[in-house]
């Protein structure tokens, strides 16, 4: 899929007009692990929301309008570009919530007629919400939305903290706990296929972060058998720093650096302007005692350092669109 079919499919999903409508679920922590539960919203409240999240999509398609460097991309390509959506193509792991996003998209909203899939206040907890999947569109196209909740979204009444509001003329005290819902995208799902939107917000879900760190660290064990460095212990003690275990993952997944004889890395790092200074070569193995020699080695797996033909000059970049010829 490129980004001209993502973005087809989203103006396909906004674009019907009244029959737009969302369905809210919450997905509660329970004895049983998480399950989904429909939350009973007021028509004219979800039609509200409704109207926020057709606009959060819009925007989601503005943005390539927008920008026309921005693009979508494989999560495991080493491309380190931020404004970008990425697609989801780890294998043989994923992070739980894309289960539940499955059956959100798969399933009908008579299934969640009865009462145990319900949000029920007698039994369950706004406490327990521990994230939120939004079906939206129709039966027949439709996307599933994946977003995270915040401590901050359940204002709970408490010792010392009053939360009031308008009585005909005066203050009253709001009597239960609030929920405050909005309309922003953490991921998304149709197709059988996740594409994220908040790299940023998934880099912090520990998770998620578990994925590529045990991604990266199999990537670390690739390298270590490539023989060309003298040590991978001080990456593998650096993994808990997503960013650098990302790099890391991608150098492995999609390098074409380790197709390439040893005797040519060394040589490009020998003549390389920045990378002689920075990687020393002894017995035959890359030196890395630094982070910055770590960082520069990565990026050279990521073949990040490029030599312009018309300039004479070497560039560093991390964004690589192959040229088809």
């Amino acid at each position: 899929m490129n980004k001209n079919d993502f973005v087809s499919k989203l103006q396909g999903v906004i674009n019907q007009g009244d029959d737009f409508k969302v369905l809210i679920y919450f997905a509660m922590n329970t004895e049983n692990g998480v399950c989904l539960k429909k939350a009973d919203i007021k028509r004219d409240v979800l039609s509200n929301i409704s109207r926020g999240y057709q606009s959060s999509i819009q925007e989601e398609i503005d943005l390539f309008a927008q920008d026309n460097e921005r693009t979508l991309l494989d999560l495991s390509s080493r491309d380190e570009r931020m404004n970008v959506v990425y697609r989801y193509d780890l294998p043989d792991e994923e992070p739980s919530f894309f289960t539940l996003m499955r059956e959100a998209y798969e399933s009908h909203d008579a299934d969640y007629f009865t009462s145990s899939k319900v949000f029920n206040f007698d039994n369950d907890k706004l406490s327990d919400i521990n994230y939120f999947i939004i079906e939206a569109g129709t039966a027949n196209n439709k996307v599933v939305i994946y977003r995270n909740n915040y401590n901050v979204n359940l204002m709970r009444q408490s010792r010392g903290r009053y939360y009031i509001s308008k009585s005909e003329t005066q203050f009253d005290l709001v009597r239960e706990d609030i929920l405050r819902i909005d309309s922003q995208i953490d991921a998304l799902m149709f197709d059988n296929e996740v594409f994220i939107t908040n790299l940023s917000y998934l880099d912090n879900n520990k998770e998620f972060a578990s994925i590529i760190i045990n991604r990266a660290s199999e990537a670390l064990t690739c390298i270590e058998e490539l023989n060309i460095v003298d040590s991978i212990e001080g990456m593998q003690e650096r993994l808990t720093e997503i960013s650098f275990a990302r790099r890391v993952m991608r150098a492995l997944d999609s390098s074409p650096i380790t197709e390439i004889p040893k005797t040519d890395i060394f040589e490009f790092v020998r003549n390389h302007d920045v990378l002689k200074n920075v990687l020393k070569i002894e017995n035959n193995k890359i030196k890395l005692p630094s982070k910055k020699s770590q960082d520069s080695f990565i990026r050279l797996l990521n073949d990040d350092f490029l030599y312009s033909k018309l300039s004479k000059r070497d560039y560093e970049s991390k964004a690589k669109n192959r040229i088809r010829r």
